[in-house]
């Protein structure tokens, strides 16, 4: 069984019912987590120590040492801990679990900046965004639109595809091709199927989104509330029959 994370049980003065208290948590857990959870003590006895195989096992183990404490008229502070394999110790799991988002938004970060430096040195976007619509004059008008926009655009006769310099352009703009919403009769533009793909070294699409039947987009103009993206304002209505 796993032990990546433990729920800590503090007790400044041990307790005269310590034990009672020991056998009551160990039960319940039992009932509650069956074999999840171990239990162990510190040396002296101030601590107790619930290891547990993950986060949710932890959280429960945590809830029943605080119902069982509120039993037992006990007070002590109750916190959940997540082993740090990188710094070799218990960490506060809030504590770690703020790091690891922020170490991955960094990443995520960089990478997008890389894949942008990459689209200016190769001359070509490291992704492209296929939006299929049912006619060639459907094309046009969205092709035209985008390009106005600074999209960059290479018309087809029933699709279009637009070319982006890294992952979360190719997504946002995905996902408003992809929307729902309200639309304006006089810059409405019908589209299907949308995917996007990496074309640096994989031409095939990473993610599909869309295709559920057609739908119009609508590419407001400013004095038009919309939802927004970093990108774009677009707004969105299925087609009526």
């Amino acid at each position: 069984m796993g032990d990546d994370w433990r729920v800590g049980i503090a007790f400044g003065v041990l307790p005269r019912s310590l034990h009672s208290f020991r056998r009551a948590l160990i039960s319940a857990l039992g009932s509650r987590l069956g074999d999840q959870v171990a239990v162990s003590s510190s040396r002296w006895g101030t601590r107790i120590f619930l290891y547990a195989p993950s986060a949710g096992s932890a959280d429960e183990a945590a809830q029943v040492a605080r119902e069982v404490l509120a039993r037992h008229d006990v007070s002590a502070p109750v916190r959940t801990e997540r082993w740090s394999p990188r710094e070799q110790k218990w960490r506060d799991a809030d504590e770690m679990s703020a790091d690891v988002a922020a170490e991955r938004q960094a990443l995520h970060e960089a990478r997008q900046e890389r894949e942008r430096q990459a689209s200016v040195t190769s001359g070509r976007p490291a992704w492209e965004v296929r939006a299929e619509l049912p006619s060639h004059d459907d094309v046009v008008r969205l092709a035209g639109h985008l390009a106005a926009q600074g999209w960059r655009v290479r018309p087809h006769r029933r699709h279009l595809i637009v070319g982006a310099d890294c992952e979360d352009d190719a997504k946002s703009l995905a996902r408003e091709l992809s929307g729902d919403g309200r639309a304006d009769a006089d810059t409405a533009f019908r589209v299907g199927r949308v995917s996007y793909s990496y074309m640096l070294f994989d031409a095939h699409p990473t993610q599909v989104t869309g295709g559920g039947g057609p739908l119009v987009r609508n590419f407001s103009s400013p004095s038009q509330p919309t939802r927004r993206s970093s990108r774009r304002t677009i707004g969105y209505a299925p087609i009526l029959s």
